[in-house]
């Protein structure tokens, strides 16, 4: 429910709650000592522990080559991508039609917008707001968040 003359969509409540994690975990990674990098948040695939400051999002190794991979940092969905020579870029992984989490292969399970897991573009709809690029950083073939 919403306190009268308040209208607050789904959308709406996501993108801020998404803005608000993604502005702690940058903060957190600065007070870590990370160093900025390439490009997100992330945690618990391929074997690796949750993100956090300091912590591993994923092995570079765990990224397939053409796709992407959704991890999950600081509460918020993540999709990594290898850009080449070891370098990977990451966006949130929420699609940004209607907030579902998208799959490695930047397919939103809802409706089918598809997005560009190295971009972040849209590359066919109904979505027509690209991800937001998240920043990360790989050290010793590992992603951190920074």
């Amino acid at each position: 429910m919403t306190a009268p003359g308040t209208d607050w969509t789904r959308r709406s409540v996501l993108a801020g709650s998404a803005a608000a994690l993604l502005a702690c975990a940058a903060c957190s990674s600065k007070n870590a000592g990370t160093s900025p990098g390439t490009s997100a948040p992330a945690s618990g695939a391929g074997g690796v522990s949750t993100g956090g400051s300091g912590k591993s999002l994923a092995k570079v190794s765990a990224i397939p080559a053409g796709s992407g991979l959704v991890v999950v940092g600081a509460g918020v969905p993540v999709l990594l991508a290898d850009s080449g020579g070891g370098k990977v870029v990451a966006h949130t992984a929420v699609c940004t039609h209607q907030g579902a989490t998208l799959d490695g292969a930047g397919i939103c399970p809802l409706h089918g917008s598809k997005f560009d897991v190295k971009t972040g573009a849209v590359l066919t709809g109904p979505a027509t707001v690209p991800l937001t690029a998240v920043p990360v950083t790989v050290t010793g073939g590992e992603v951190f968040p920074g």
